[in-house]
């Protein structure tokens, strides 16, 4: 099989997305296909090699003009963000159209593939169902992230892109029905596409996120010291990924229990709005409040085995989507203090996976300070750690034949397998 990957974030790039088709392609690899990765430099650290090399193996990186353009701003903030909304305002469907279009006509010209690969984001990747006979049965799109569900829920600011809403939708409808099968890692996702009639219920499959086995079976490290609760990822400066909830509960936690202090910490590696530094002070967390570096891919591995205490945060406005990084909290086998909405998908899957001890409403501060206190009194007495388990569903070892089993079906009949699933 010759295999093309379509991705805007592939490995050294840091982004959460450049997982999933990472894992694919190796496991591709192993199973003697021969592949070519079609990438950007998102969030690629400067210098930086390719993560993976092998004989069969083919990475191509285009430059994004506009990712270019708006990285000329990145020394000025507010010029800067001011950039990237411009950006997604004016450009149909999103600021990657340009790039997309670019990569797709190489596609085009190119030697043929067996079967392509496209992960959503970016929506341009929709794009291809306007180009003749581009998109056939032989396509699979991995939507990691939700395109005009989210909008019909979430309104865009840009009028442009509210005016456009309509026709994104007729062109996401028309891309996906050329498709042969159509992936998610959300399964109320996947529902959302069916019952909105923009995928065919019959070519649609979930196949959820998934840890890597490699590096979650080896023998876990030892926590590092201290009561830390660590945060990988983005928080935002309002709205879903506001870190407000959990702050305020982490300030109150030290008011009412001042002997944890000494031992307490919170650690985030992502991106952290300068905006927020205020807000850290005026609840006295300057001190327990530590940033981290951005890390690359194996850092992040290692940092999420050996962190004491890990944070997830799910907000309400993002049912429809799959965190990357809650399987790999399960793979690492370290409690989870999960603020999630109750009676979600990713509410349930913690439950599941037997971690649902730690849970509160992501607007619940009350309820979460309740939480650090149940997890500073297991560690005082030696017993923080995750609850026993099979979290195998989730592994790599699962998950990854059956996904190659349903890119390779993709052009025949739909193969409803319940391998894997």
């Amino acid at each position: 099989m010759r295999l093309r990957v379509l991705t805007h974030t592939f490995p050294p790039s840091t982004h959460a997305n450049a997982k999933r088709p990472f894992y694919v392609v190796r496991h591709a690899l192993a199973q003697g296909w021969e592949v070519e990765v079609i990438t950007s430099f998102w969030a690629v650290p400067p210098g930086n090699p390719e993560t993976l090399h092998h004989p069969r193996l083919r990475i191509r990186r285009w430059h994004d003009p506009v990712l270019d353009w708006q990285r000329r701003f990145q020394s000025w903030p507010v010029l800067y963000r001011w950039a990237v909304y411009l950006s997604a305002a004016v450009m149909f469907p999103d600021a990657c159209a340009s790039w997309a279009r670019g990569v797709l006509k190489y596609a085009q010209g190119a030697l043929p593939a067996d079967r392509t690969v496209a992960y959503i984001l970016p929506a341009s990747w929709l794009l291809a169902g306007r180009m003749g006979s581009v998109v056939n049965r032989s396509w699979v799109f991995d939507y990691q992230e939700p395109v005009t569900p989210q909008q019909l829920r979430l309104k865009r600011r840009s009028p442009l892109q509210r005016l456009w809403r309509k026709r994104l939708q007729n062109l996401e409808r028309a891309t996906l029905h050329q498709a042969g099968r159509i992936l998610f890692t959300s399964e109320t996702n996947r529902q959302a596409y069916v019952r909105l009639g923009l995928a065919p219920a019959e070519r649609t499959v979930h196949v959820p996120y998934f840890y890597d086995a490699s590096v979650f079976e080896r023998p876990a490290p030892e926590p590092a010291p201290g009561f830390e609760v660590v945060y990988f990822g983005t928080f935002d400066w309002r709205g879903a990924r506001s870190p407000e909830t959990f702050l305020c509960a982490l300030a109150e936690f030290l008011r009412v229990h001042p002997e944890a202090r000494a031992q307490t910490r919170f650690r985030l590696h992502g991106q952290w709005p300068a905006l927020w530094d205020a807000r850290v002070r005026e609840l006295a967390l300057a001190d327990v409040f530590i940033r981290g570096r951005m890390l690359d891919y194996e850092e992040y591995l290692e940092e999420v085995r050996r962190s004491p205490i890990l944070l997830l945060v799910v907000s309400p406005a993002h049912d429809l989507y799959m965190p990357s990084k809650i399987v790999d909290y399960l793979g690492a086998r370290r409690p989870i203090l999960g603020m999630v909405p109750s009676g979600s998908e990713m509410h349930a899957l913690l439950v599941k996976a037997g971690f649902g001890r730690y849970c509160a409403d992501p607007g619940d501060i009350a309820g979460t300070r309740s939480l650090l206190e149940q997890l500073w009194e297991a560690y005082r007495w030696g017993t923080l750690q995750a609850p026993p388990g099979d979290r195998s569903f989730w592994s790599s070892e699962t998950q990854l034949p059956f996904y190659l089993q349903l890119v390779e079906s993709a052009s025949t009949d739909p193969i409803l397998s319940k391998a894997g699933r």
